[in-house]
Parts: structure tokens; C-alpha cells; sequence
């Protein structure tokens, strides 16, 4: 580990990457002024942001049989905002029945030797399964765990989801993955590390109805997806929903939340107000930030009847905070697979839109948005999209904790470097530029210096509430395992672009290494530059080649690594599982050939 040379985070808290670059054949590094300005930058807590006034809007457009539209145009919509006419500025539609993305078959590869590819078509947006057993009774929990299996085991191929559980606390139990019985053995894997218990019984000790902490849950996973490009929809397994009907709470609305809301006409509505009023405001603008559609899944009565009337009621209300982000709420039936199917065939195609809001005033306020169709009503289609969002004014991040005030940093900086958000553990894997990776463990642990413990001092395994009025302890030393990561590019698109620029290409190389809770452990960030006359070297026809090395404390259950063309920001990304697997080939030089 060397100097820092800036901050990268994972989930919950940040930790340095250092710079030293070994990369065959050109070599480069950043000068050191430029590495001690980024150092200062975060030290001094200087926080990237980006001012966003173009607003995107995603817009579902289904018939009377709920089967999507296509081949509408920029304009057959008319766009408003807080009923003024809007220009939309950008147009385009994903048809999510067809792959995105066809991967190439790929040969066995050596031990230990990865290629950022997925094993089958990538196909419609990101998905995002919140398994919420806080808000959902056990009554519930029994039918709905195998429902989910079933549901995974007969997702269309290429559906690329992730897990998440509310639990004592949100957990990532599965990244974002192509490959439906690895979801599988996320959802029945009953061991150590976040997983889906059978039961859980504790919910009353963790949130239950409780509208302030179920806010938090959905703006933790929105500030997650945050930074990671295009839409992404939340499907919300729970049989209480409780957050507010709208996003604004006023004394003269009831906002009656059935199975778990609250309304004006309880004593404490006042106090409720003024705690949650900015929670819900960040929540949303989270949500929209990260063009998250949130899709609420009732798990009530899957086992039993419930009054018809109590249904409808609690059935307008899940509509509601649904239709406030763009998303679609589906109940009522007593089969959980069959509101899943539903809830991504209405996510996986859509039409996605910007304008530039006339109101340029971004002072938190709420705006409303209104688009329609020409002869909607008489086609008999449905639009669904986000119908609001506040125009906040992101410039001020509050004074708080340490471990606050960097993840913070860390919220703003994925939107201005994509970087961040794409080495976060469980992101989905991406392959415009395409390499691949050896991995190997050199030598046994060793027991870290001093040096070493001081650079680990903010990461969340080490992280310790520091007082002003006692000096801080020097961490007690672990044994660090060293991994070299030995990367072949495969992009033929570097060398045409060094020499339409005339200058060698600069790629980034990062690695992070997280535990089983998704904490990052340690991390590292390497420059160098590719050639246009640089030999592809080795039987894998590489074009170029780079080593890498990042000492990993104890606990280590992942290895991230990214490489990113500083010029394109094209990025390619994988994420491996430890302990690595035996590797009994001849140890030979240059394995990323």
C-alpha cells in the first residue's frame, strides 16, 4: 500500500486507493502534484457534485391486456410540470423483451482465470428484489420464502436481478447477477454472511410499521443504485407498506397508510410530520436520482382471506406510493409468482425522457409532473411514470459523524465519477470494455506494519468512533494476504483511439476487496497506458497486459476489479468469490496472457 491518491467507498464508508502502476511495456503514473491536490480535495472535505437540472422521466405504456406499446414518438407525449408545457430534450425506447446484450461462448478458462462476460444474454432493465421480513408476519413468511424460489426458477432467462433483505437492517445477499440458480442459492443458503432467514421473528424490535425506518431502508437502496446507469426497478415484498400515501404530509390530508400508515387524525401527526417530512423528501429525490421505480408486492393473505373491502382500500393506497415513483403495485391475488411475473413484464419496456424544468428555482420544493398521450384514452393505454419530485438543491452536505459526512462524499461523487459506483460490491458486471483477470493468493499472510494498520484506519472493518478529548489508538495489527491480479485487455478499440489522438491510451485498474457484509475491506487504484504500437502478447491474443497487487485483511469474501478507459469511460468490471480455487497449473510469468 502506498500514498492515497483518492477516495473510493462501498456501501457504508470509504477507504483509500493507492497508486502504483506496473503495466508491460508503457508505464505511467500521475504527476505528483496532481496526486497530492485529489488527496487535499478529500482531506479537506471538498465534495464532487453535479447539478442535475434535466429531469429524467420513464414512462410504461401498456394496452387493455397490459402488454407493452411500441413504436410511439417523441411526439405523440406531452410533457407538464406543475401544469406548465416542458420541452422534452431526449428521447428513447428499451424493448426489454429482446437481449440487450449476447455474449460470446468462451472456451474452458485456467483456474482462477475470469473474462468479464455473462454466461447468458443480458435482457431489460435492473432488478431489484427487497425481500422486506420486518414489515411482513410470519403467517406470511412461511408460503412466501418458497414462492420467491419458485419465482427466480422460472424468471425469463437474462433477467438480471439482485437480493436484498430487511432483516434487522438492510442487506445485500446477492449482487446483480444473469444467472438464476446462483440467485437461487442466495435465496436457500442458510449459513454465516446476509441471507434470507427462514423465519424471522423479530420485526416488532426492528421497525415494524414504522414509517421513518422503512424511509431510510428505500433511500439506503437508492443511494446504492445510485451512479449505475438506467432504470432500475424496486420490487417490494411486504405485507405493510409503511410510508406515506404521497410524498407530502399536510394537516388538512389524511394520507390514511391501511396496514401500517398514520394519519392526520392521530395525536402524534404533528411530531410525525416534522420528523419525516425531510426523510420523505430525501427518500424521493434519492429514488429519483437513481431512476428507481418502486413496484410494492403484497405478501398479506397469500395464506388467508382478508375483507374484500379492507383489500381495496389498502389496494388504492399501495397504488398510490407506487405511482409516485413510476412504478406499478400489484395484490389481491393469492399465487406471489404471479404478481412477480406481472411486476416484470410491467417494468422490462419503456419509454425514457428528459426535459429542462422552466422552473429554475431549486429550493426542495415539490414539483408535479403530468405526461399524456395523444388518444390515450381512446386507445385504451396506460402510462405509468414517476408523477413528482422535489428540485433539491444538492450543494450543502451537512456537518455530521465522520462516518456520515463520508458517505455522504461518497453519494455525491458516484454521480460525477462513474467509477465509484461501478467497483461497489454486488453491481452489476460491465463489459464495454472487455478483459480478463488472474487472481492469485502470493505467499502466507503477513502481519501488518504500522503503516499499513494507519491506512486501514477508515475502512468499515476497522472504523472507530473517534472523541476530541482522547487521542486515537493505533489499531491492533491483522495478518494481510497479498493477491496479484494479472489483467489481459481484449479491446481492440484502444489502439485505433491512440492513434486517432496521437497519444497512448490511459487505463484505470481498481480492485476492492470486501467481507461477507459487503464492508470494504481494502482497496487499490492503478494507472497506465496503452500504447498504439504495444504488441499483443501471449496465446490469448491480449493487446495489452497489467499486474496488479492489493494486500487483503482477514474476513475477505469478495474481489472486485475494474478497468476503465479514461477517455471513453468505457469500463469493463467482475467480482469473484474467495477463497480462490486451487490452482494446480505450473506457476509461469505473465498469467494474464
Amino acid at each position: 500500500m502506498t500514498t492515497p491518491k483518492f477516495v473510493l467507498a462501498s456501501m457504508l464508508l470509504t477507504l483509500p486507493l493507492a497508486s502504483s502502476t506496473q503495466m508491460r511495456g508503457q508505464q505511467s503514473t500521475s504527476t505528483p502534484e496532481q496526486v497530492n491536490k485529489d488527496a487535499r480535495d478529500l482531506s479537506t472535505g471538498v465534495v464532487l457534485h453535479q447539478t442535475v437540472r434535466r429531469v429524467p422521466i420513464d414512462v410504461v405504456v401498456t394496452d387493455k391486456q397490459g402488454n407493452p406499446v411500441k413504436g410511439l414518438k417523441q411526439e405523440d407525449f406531452t410533457v407538464k410540470e406543475d401544469k406548465k408545457p416542458q420541452t422534452v430534450l431526449s428521447f428513447d425506447y428499451l424493448d426489454g423483451s429482446a437481449p440487450s446484450y449476447v455474449p460470446v461462448k468462451l472456451p474452458p478458462l485456467p483456474a482462477n482465470t475470469f473474462v468479464n462476460l455473462p454466461s447468458d444474454p443480458e435482457q431489460g432493465p435492473l432488478y431489484v428484489l427487497y425481500y422486506d421480513m420486518v414489515n411482513t408476519p410470519v403467517e406470511d413468511q412461511m408460503s412466501a420464502h418458497q414462492q420467491i424460489v419458485d419465482f427466480v426458477d422460472k424468471i425469463k432467462p437474462g433477467t438480471r436481478v439482485a437480493l436484498f433483505g430487511n432483516m434487522a437492517g438492510v442487506h445485500l445477499v446477492q449482487g446483480f447477477t444473469s444467472d438464476h440458480e446462483q440467485l437461487k442459492k442466495a435465496i436457500l443458503y442458510d449459513g454465516p454472511g446476509p441471507h434470507f432467514p427462514k423465519v424471522f421473528t423479530d420485526g416488532r424490535n426492528y421497525g415494524w410499521q414504522d414509517a421513518g425506518a422503512s424511509l431510510q431502508c428505500l433511500k439506503f437502496l437508492a443511494e446504492y443504485l445510485g451512479g449505475i446507469p438506467g432504470r432500475k426497478n424496486l420490487i417490494w415484498l411486504s405485507s405493510v407498506f409503511p410510508i406515506p400515501v404521497g410524498p407530502t404530509i399536510t394537516g388538512h390530508n389524511s394520507n390514511t397508510a391501511v396496514g401500517g400508515g398514520f394519519s392526520s387524525s392521530t395525536p402524534q401527526y404533528n411530531d410525525l410530520t416534522y420528523l419525516l417530512s425531510e426523510t420523505i423528501r430525501e427518500t424521493y429525490s434519492a429514488m429519483m436520482r437513481s431512476q428507481v421505480a418502486l413496484y410494492p408486492v403484497d405478501l398479506e393473505g397469500q395464506n388467508a382471506a382478508n375483507d374484500p373491502g379492507d383489500q381495496v382500500t389498502k389496494g388504492q393506497y399501495e397504488d398510490s406510493i407506487a405511482a409516485a415513483t413510476g412504478g406499478h403495485a400489484y395484490y389481491g391475488g393469492n399465487r406471489l409468482q404471479l404478481l412477480l411475473d406481472k411486476a416484470i413484464e410491467n417494468g422490462e419496456s419503456y419509454y425514457t425522457l428528459s426535459y429542462d424544468p422552466t422552473n429554475t428555482k431549486y429550493d426542495g420544493s415539490e414539483r408535479q409532473v403530468e405526461i399524456t398521450l395523444a388518444n390515450a384514452e381512446k386507445s385504451g393505454y396506460t402510462l405509468s411514470y414517476r408523477t413528482l419530485y422535489y428540485a433539491a438543491n444538492d450543494d450543502n452536505v451537512p456537518e455530521t459523524h465522520k462516518k456520515d459526512a463520508l458517505q455522504n462524499r461518497f453519494d455525491a461523487a458516484k454521480t460525477e465519477d462513474t467509477l465509484y459506483a461501478n467497483i461497489e460490491h454486488g453491481a452489476p458486471m460491465l463489459h464495454d470494455l472487455l478483459f480478463s483477470a488472474h487472481m492469485e493468493a502470493t505467499g502466507s499472510p503477513v502481519m501488518a506494519n504500522a503503516q499499513q494498520m494507519a491506512e486501514l484506519v477508515d475502512s468499515p472493518a476497522f472504523f472507530k468512533t473517534r472523541r476530541k478529548d482522547r487521542p486515537a489508538k493505533p489499531l491492533d495489527p491483522v495478518k494481510l494476504q497479498k493477491y496479484v491480479i494479472y489483467y489481459g485487455i481484449v479491446d481492440p478499440q484502444l489502439k485505433a483511439q491512440a492513434r486517432l489522438h496521437g497519444t497512448p491510451a490511459t487505463l484505470e485498474f481498481a480492485v476492492a476487496a470486501y467481507d461477507a457484509e459487503g464492508r470494504l475491506l481494502n482497496s487499490m487504484l492503478n494507472e497506465g497506458q496503452a500504447s498504439a504500437d504495444a504488441p499483443a502478447a501471449g496465446k490469448s491474443g491480449a493487446l495489452f497486459h497489467a499486474e496488479q497487487e492489493l494486500e487483503v485483511p482477514p474476513g475477505a469474501a469478495w474481489l472486485r476489479v475494474a478497468v476503465r478507459d479514461k477517455l471513453t469511460n468505457r469500463t469493463g468490471t467482475l467480482e469473484v468469490p474467495l477463497p480462490l480455487k486451487a490452482d494446480t497449473t505450473p506457476q509461469v510469468a505473465n498469467k494474464g496472457q
